[in-house]
């Protein structure tokens, strides 16, 4: 067997290894819990993060990882294969660049957003692109398998010529609704024109809440809607078809398909009749964050395996977020 990557964790909040804590977590959901899922391939070596708390809760946890207030002295004398950065996106940029420093650092898995502003998202990609450094970003409904289907099932043309796509999801642009948008991204593609609407009253830990408009390429348009405050967790998309409409709900893991048929009561018209309906791998039974950790495993070893969501991409994903915001007035 090869020897184990070695692996460091920037930031030790929730994603980083907290979340694992929360009750009702059957799967691991934290860069720590999957290091720790996956022990034939990595082997935690070190951790940082300034918050005294943070750092007690990690040692509880490994008692045999030592846990630095500072990445950059940390990087400097652990030397790791792969690094985890788990900070606030605020601090992204600056944690990146320590990574890229560190000579021995094969591959980097990042938390989304890259960044808080489209020139860091730019420039961190821009010096890991020199480096020849791969990166995985956890936009992590990529990785479920519901949502794979859904994609699967619009680009097969199973409801026909895609007419609109709507994802719900709460408020804060950057923390939840960066994963609608890279979901919109990653069922239809990139859209051409984009109209933003402003939500003061949902505005939440300061970050701005939008709903907002597209246009694609194809005629298709779609429709990115805030369902409320943080707490109230809606994740749903619905794709409707020349032929008829999938659905899905991500709170009951569950995905229906419909199909146009003519209708019993309004001659010249047509409505939706059930055809299919699906449960699927929901996120307390697939840990997508072993999916992603898998996949940097790979990336360390070989820089051109594929990658389900890469920092490319999630550069993409920064200029929809960035457009979004600045088309709602959002300076």
């Amino acid at each position: 067997m090869s020897a184990l990557l070695t692996a460091v964790v920037v930031g030790l909040g929730k994603a980083g290894s907290r979340f694992d804590e929360e009750p009702g977590r059957t799967a691991p959901w934290s860069h720590t819990g999957a290091y720790l899922a996956l022990s034939d391939r990595f082997r935690i070596v070190a951790a940082a993060d300034p918050d005294p708390g943070n750092a007690e809760r990690y040692r509880a946890r490994c008692p045999d990882v030592p846990v630095y207030p500072n990445a950059a002295a940390m990087l400097a004398e652990i030397q790791p294969d792969v690094v985890s950065i788990c900070t606030p996106a605020r601090q992204h940029r600056a944690d990146l660049e320590a990574a890229l420093a560190c000579s021995s650092v094969k591959a980097v898995w990042c938390e989304k957003p890259l960044a808080t502003s489209l020139a860091d998202a730019e420039a961190m990609l821009k010096a890991a692109a020199a480096r020849g450094l791969p990166m995985v970003v956890t936009y992590n409904r990529r990785w479920l398998p519901m949502w794979r289907r859904m994609r699967e099932l619009i680009h097969g043309g199973t409801i026909g010529d895609l007419v609109c796509l709507r994802i719900a999801a709460p408020n804060r642009l950057y923390s939840i609704g960066s994963h609608a948008l890279d979901l919109m991204r990653f069922l239809v593609g990139d859209p051409q024109t984009i109209t933003s609407l402003a939500l003061p009253q949902l505005v939440e830990t300061g970050e701005p809440a939008a709903a907002a408009l597209f246009g694609f390429p194809s005629g298709t348009y779609g429709i990115l809607q805030v369902t409320g405050f943080r707490a109230q967790l809606v994740i749903e998309a619905e794709a409707i078809g020349r032929s008829g409409r999938i659905t899905v709900r991500e709170d009951s893991s569950r995905l229906t398909i419909e199909r146009f048929g003519k209708h019993p009561e309004y001659e010249g018209y047509q409505r939706l009749n059930a055809a299919g309906e699906g449960r699927y791998a929901s996120l307390a039974q697939v840990s997508v964050f072993v999916e992603a950790a898998a996949e940097l495993a790979m990336l360390a070893r070989d820089p051109k395996a594929p990658c389900t969501s890469d920092g490319a991409s999630a550069l993409e994903t920064q200029r929809l977020i960035e457009s979004v915001a600045l088309t709602a007035g959002y300076g």
